[in-house]
């Protein structure tokens, strides 16, 4: 098939990737995956549209295992056109009731393709599991368990990461972007740091910088600025002024053809007290030891355990209650796998993680916060660090 204009990647990567999902559903005798989400739309079809941020248009790519069955989309008939020339999926099923052929809505376009494709008494594999959404109303969902009496509908969320969590050398490039947006936006916005800037104008210098590298959508940005805020998790940046004293813990990621970055940095506002200084040198030898340990062929709890010794030998087994320190990364900003105590999951080529060992003093949280995090991607020796922006705490002149 022709190559469309607007499409992220070649067609030759989709092709790729259905090949491989098939051989998944071969292996687990699923018939054809039926996928919802942005990020499993996406990874299989590549549309682009920013119809993702309305939910009453739902978008469904059924993916049959058959070879001889091509890949189908059901879709809004607003959104034909921009799948036209952003999407390598030729067999669009439009729904809307306007354009000729077209279904009154979206279950009922489906319902046709799975008769089409001799699949209504198949085993479909649904996002049902674990970090997976649906991108239908429940509702939607439970009119589809009605109208396919005959067919098993299972998870197939276990086959949709044993897929993504293997990057291909396009998604890495993708990956790579990101990080170095990130980075520029880490070197434009710890610059421009002053006592008594707001968290929120840190946040907006850095989502400018990353939309001016990519040409695309900022991604995210967590700040934990001050005792008020060194115990929160996942916090947005406030209208809060960072003060003498503080520390910062900047968490952010760009994205680039969907594909997020996500690395933590940190700063201290005047220079750092004894404590502070020995906490955070704690946390850069483990966060290092976590990345050195990173290779093909360890497990997840090793990866954990080099973190985690390093902080134990510290002396700082008290401060430390984290399950895991790290996760993979691609399309969702969290992905699967964990770097999780006692996982064997075992690491291989092409796995796309963070190492990210998290800590504040306890119970108190007033000596501050203490998180870096990298992005690193596995490669067939070792691994590579993408995330560049250096991890020395960063300080700000008083």
């Amino acid at each position: 098939m022709s190559q469309p204009e607007f499409a992220p990647f070649p067609v030759s990567e989709y092709e790729r990737r259905v090949a491989k999902a098939r051989h998944l559903m071969e292996e687990n005798g699923i018939d054809a995956l039926v996928l919802t989400s942005k990020e499993n739309v996406v990874y299989f079809s590549g549309i682009q549209t920013i119809g993702w941020d309305s939910k009453h248009r739902p978008l469904i790519v059924i993916v049959p295992r058959e070879l001889s069955s091509p890949v189908h989309m059901v879709l809004a008939e607003s959104l034909y056109q921009v799948s036209r020339e952003s999407s390598w999926v030729d067999e669009l099923r439009p729904w809307g009731g306007w354009m000729e052929g077209s279904t009154e809505d979206p279950i009922v376009g489906a319902l046709q393709v799975f008769q089409d494709l001799g699949l209504v008494t198949g085993k479909l594999g649904f996002e049902l599991g674990y970090g997976q959404r649906m991108g239908m109303s429940q509702e939607d969902y439970f009119e589809l368990v009605e109208q396919l009496p005959e067919a098993s509908l299972v998870d197939g969320s276990k086959l949709i990461w044993e897929l993504r969590m293997i990057k291909s050398s396009l998604e890495i490039e993708a990956l790579r972007e990101a990080c170095a947006a990130t980075t520029s936006a880490f070197e434009k916005g710890f610059a421009a740091i002053y006592p008594g800037m707001k968290e929120k104008e840190l946040a907006g210098i850095m989502f400018s910088e990353m939309a001016r590298y990519t040409d695309e959508r900022p991604g995210f940005m967590m700040v934990r600025s001050g005792p008020r805020k060194y115990r929160m998790a996942n916090v947005l940046a406030f209208d809060k002024p960072m003060v003498a004293g503080e520390l910062v813990v900047v968490d952010s990621g760009a994205v680039y053809k969907d594909y997020w970055s996500d690395f933590m940095r940190m700063c201290s506002i005047g220079e750092p007290t004894k404590e502070q200084r020995r906490f955070f040198d704690a946390t850069l030898e483990s966060q290092q030891a976590g990345v050195d340990k990173m290779k093909p062929g360890v497990t997840a709890h090793d990866i954990f355990s080099a973190c985690n010794d390093v902080l134990v030998a510290h002396g700082l087994a008290d401060y430390v209650t984290f399950e895991r320190l790290g996760h993979g990364v691609g399309l969702d900003m969290h992905e699967p796998p964990s770097m999780a105590r006692g996982s064997e999951l075992i690491i291989q080529p092409g796995m796309v993680l963070t190492v990210e060992p998290v800590f504040w003093d306890r119970p108190e949280g007033k000596v501050g916060n203490f998180a870096l995090e990298d992005v690193v991607v596995v490669t067939e020796e070792g691994h590579e660090v993408l995330s560049l922006f250096p991890k020395d705490l960063h300080i700000v002149p008083v």
